[in-house]
This record gives structure tokens, C-alpha cells and sequence, in this order.
């Protein structure tokens, strides 16, 4: 009898693979060897240099050629592609010479070790006996937080029936999704971008320029005008523009695409198209911004006429606190995304905040800064509709980015005794304590002279040279807020 694969049933059931799991068949088959005295060397094959053959082929290691040659190892193709979010399937089967009937036990792995597991694989059947000598093998690649770029990648299929090793070679093409990359933009003035009046320089070739690629939400203007009720900021008639829903990306993105100009009138610039030029070099999709900023709003009221109490970022009411407001530009936040996910078929892949400024200027509300972020932070994770990534993407344990910018420091906001300033830039400076996959930028040194400030060469706000840059360090500290925990 057989001894080594007495360890595993002759006709196991469907086992889904991954790249450790030939070591753990190896141990197990040598402890069968060990256990009945039996000969076997099993130490794990070196990575074999020839590809998978045809139906009919050989290929493998031999590790001992007097004893080998009892079975071959044999491919349907040595080359395989898989597009990011599906499958693929090949078939492995085994071929024996005449009279040989032991069984053979398959498992595979990918070589190099990866850093990631998005790839895995499932065998129709690991185990193969005299009569039942071939098996499929289903790849998926599920997809990553952030775009993927065309790659090739090599697995091994290794066979052993206790003595003797086969090995094939599976190159594996990958070509990323094409749908598209979402990213929602946040918080208040400065990332609505308050740079000086004939700040944008959108000729072709200029800064501002519109690029091929670069797609946004056509959203309505932050007016009483667009926003009547508080109903209006769910509305999909109100928070968009019906026709077209989307449009190139055009600097002020807060406002919304003139047909008659095929562009837009305003000449202040933000930091969302220097971040989405960065984002679309590295991705073969398109990327589309959900603009969805709102000057002078925070977590606590502001002193306003229409909505007092209302425009808030907060996750959820706070009848008990009159300091905090509501949670309209959350809801608007989330009801952007969604409808932006639904007209692109796209993916989120990550949410950039610039606030803090309205929360600092009352200690109350500063000191409640962290724990309004914290929570803000878990609601648009979990609020905004799945996408193709699925639950993996969404609730307390979302890896979607989140990354915020630090607040200028132009004067007179360098102020080192500004309490409320102080505390809630420490919560920027420290929010991979408040909410995983989240990272900061700093900008303390875009201050004047070097980059003069924005409107009326108010400080509060960052000058265009500024928020260029920003955009650019944003897109940084998103694959950081990527990689991070």
C-alpha cells in the first residue's frame, strides 16, 4: 500500500489553496512517511524554471532520476490572464506511465511569497488516483484598496506521491479592473478651495488644465438657492445636476459644469485636481471627484441664517449638546458618493478632509474635535453604498484612506497659545489613533512668503501655489493611509 498519502483521503473534497499550503501538505505527507518507515524526500522543490506544458507533456524536478519518471505533471496552458474582480480556470492532470497507479497529491503556491492575498485558488481535487487523474484549478483576483497596474505574476503546481516531485510553472497575466476610482471630497473652505479671484491658470498645458481622464460629480453650488429644505440635501434633483450628471473636472469643482462655456465661469483653484492628476498617473481607470464641501461648517454651529444647527458633518443628531450641529453635509456627503458609485459603476478609493478651522475657534468644540471625527469617519464608511470591493470595504474595519490636511499656520494662526488651534491640529497630527487606514498631511510650511495666502491674503486659507501642492502631498499620504493598519 501507498504509505504517504494514506495522510489524506484518495477523493478529498474541494480545497481552497493558498501559497503556504504545499508546505503544510509536505508535512503531512511526511509524517504518513515517517510513521510507516517508508522512503520519501520530501523538502519543498526549487521554483521550477520551465512553464506548464499541453495535455500530453512533461515537466517538473527531479529530484531522483533513477526512481523518477513514474508520473509527469502536465498543464493546460503555461500562461493564463485574469482581470482584477474575476476568475480563471486551467487544469492540471497527471500522466502515468504503464502500471503505475499510486496516488498523487497537487497543491500550489505563488512564487515570490506576495505581500498581499488578494489572489487565491481553489482545486477541484487535490488527490489524484489511477482513473481520476486530472483537476481544474479556479483563480480569483479580488481587488485591491488602491488600482493595480498591469503585472505578471508566476505560481507553481507541485505533485508529489511520496518519493517522487513534479513541478510546473504558471505564468499568470494580470490586467486591473477598469472601473472607475472615486474619491470623495470633504470638509470645509479650504477644500472647497478659497484662493484668490484669477487664481486658475487652465490654459492646455497650464497648471488648472483640464486633463483627459479626470471626471467629476456635477454638483450644485452651496446656496439657499440649490438647498431649500432639509430634504433638498439627499435629493439627487438638488445635490447634482440632472443632465449631465458628470463632467470633466474643472476648478472650483464646488461649482457646477457651465454647458455654454463647457467649463465653468470661477476662477479660484482647490487642491482636488493637482491630487486627481497624481491619482489618474498611476491607475488604468478613470477617476471621477465627489466634491462635497461647505465653507464655514464644522461639527458645532456656526452662526448662520438659513440651517442654523443643521449644517453639520456630524454622524448622527446631538439634541443634548446645543454646541454641535446637525448632520446635513454628512448625509449630502454620503448621498454624492453614492449616487457618483452608481452612475460610474466605480470604486471608492478614498476620502480627503481639510476642516478643523470652525471647531477651533470655540475650546468646547475643540476639545470635542476627536471623537466627532472618529465617529464621522465610521459613518461614511459604513454609510456609503457598497461597491465592487463589497463588505471588506465598508464598516468599522474598512480599509478605505482616509487622509486630512493640517490647518495653515500663515499668520496670525501661528499663534503657539491658540488653545483651540492646538488641540484640534494635535487630532490631525495623530489620526492613526483615532481611525485605521487614515494618515495626515502637513503643511506647515506653506506660509508666506514663499506661498502667499488665499482670499483677500486671509491666512485661514491657503493661496493657489499652496493648494497645488497640497493636492500633490494628499495623493502621497493616501497610499500611506493605504499601506498603514
Amino acid at each position: 500500500m501507498p504509505c504517504a498519502t494514506e495522510a489524506l483521503s484518495r477523493n478529498g473534497p474541494v480545497v481552497k489553496t493558498k501559497k503556504n499550503q504545499f508546505s503544510l501538505i509536505a508535512a503531512l505527507l511526511l509524517t504518513a512517511c515517517l510513521a510507516s518507515a517508508c522512503s520519501s524526500d520530501l523538502k519543498e522543490p526549487e521554483p521550477s524554471t520551465t512553464g506548464g506544458t499541453t495535455s500530453g507533456g512533461s515537466t517538473g524536478n527531479d529530484n531522483n532520476q533513477d526512481t523518477n519518471g513514474t508520473f509527469s505533471l502536465t498543464m493546460s496552458s503555461s500562461t493564463i490572464a485574469i482581470v482584477e474582480g474575476e476568475q480563471a480556470t486551467v487544469n492540471v492532470q497527471i500522466q502515468r506511465s504503464e502500471g503505475y497507479d499510486r496516488p498523487v497529491t497537487v497543491a500550489m503556491r505563488e512564487v515570490p511569497t506576495p505581500q498581499d492575498d488578494k489572489l487565491t485558488w481553489v482545486f477541484s481535487n487535490t488527490q489524484f488516483t489511477s482513473g481520476n487523474d486530472s483537476a481544474s484549478i479556479t483563480l480569483s483576483l479580488n481587488y485591491s484598496a488602491l488600482p493595480i497596474q498591469r503585472q505578471s505574476r508566476q505560481l507553481q503546481v507541485f505533485g508529489t506521491d511520496g518519493n517522487n516531485q513534479r513541478a510546473a510553472t504558471l505564468n499568470l497575466d494580470i490586467e486591473p479592473t477598469d472601473k472607475p476610482d472615486v474619491y470623495l471630497l470633504a470638509g470645509q473652505s479650504n477644500m472647497v478651495g478659497i484662493s484668490k479671484l484669477d487664481a486658475k491658470e487652465a490654459l492646455p498645458g497650464q497648471a488648472d488644465a483640464q486633463q483627459e481622464r479626470i471626471w467629476q460629480l456635477n454638483v450644485t453650488g452651496n446656496d439657499g438657492e440649490n438647498f431649500k429644505s432639509i430634504s433638498s440635501f439627499v435629493d439627487e434633483s438638488a445635490i447634482a445636476v440632472p443632465d449631465p450628471r458628470l463632467t470633466p473636472a474643472v476648478d472650483p469643482l464646488h461649482e457646477g459644469f457651465d454647458t455654454r462655456v463647457s467649463g465653468k465661469l470661477g476662477t479660484r483653484v482647490g487642491l482636488g485636481m493637482s491630487f486627481a492628476k497624481r491619482a489618474v498617473a498611476n491607475t488604468q481607470a478613470d477617476v471621477y471627484l465627489v466634491p462635497a464641501a461647505w465653507s464655514d461648517t464644522g461639527f458645532c454651529v456656526r452662526d448662520r441664517a438659513a440651517f442654523q444647527g443643521f449644517l453639520g458633518w456630524n454622524a448622527a443628531p446631538t439634541p443634548n449638546n446645543p454646541k454641535l450641529s446637525g448632520t446635513l453635509l454628512l448625509d449630502r456627503a454620503v448621498a454624492r458618493t453614492n449616487l457618483a458609485l452608481r452612475e460610474t459603476n466605480g470604486i471608492l478609493r478614498g476620502i480627503l478632509w481639510h476642516q478643523g478651522e470652525a471647531d477651533a475657534s470655540d475650546i468646547d468644540c475643540a476639545v470635542l474635535y476627536r471623537d466627532n471625527l472618529r465617529a464621522m469617519i465610521s459613518a461614511m464608511r459604513s454609510r456609503i453604498d457598497l461597491d465592487a470591493r463589497g463588505q471588506i470595504a465598508r464598516g468599522e474595519n474598512s480599509d478605505v484612506p482616509f487622509v486630512v490636511g493640517t490647518m495653515s499656520k500663515g499668520p496670525p494662526y501661528n499663534d503657539p497659545n491658540d488653545e483651540g488651534r492646538l488641540i484640534v491640529d494635535g487630532v490631525h497630527r495623530n489620526i492613526t489613533q483615532v481611525a485605521r487606514h487614515t494618515a495626515f498631511v502637513d503643511n506647515d510650511d506653506l506660509v508666506p512668503p514663499d506661498y502667499p495666502c488665499g482670499q483677500n491674503d486671509d491666512c485661514v486659507h491657503f493661496g493657489a501655489r499652496a493648494y497645488r501642492l497640497m493636492g500633490s502631498r494628499y495623493y502621497d499620504y493616501l497610499l500611506e493611509a493605504a499601506a498603514g493598519q
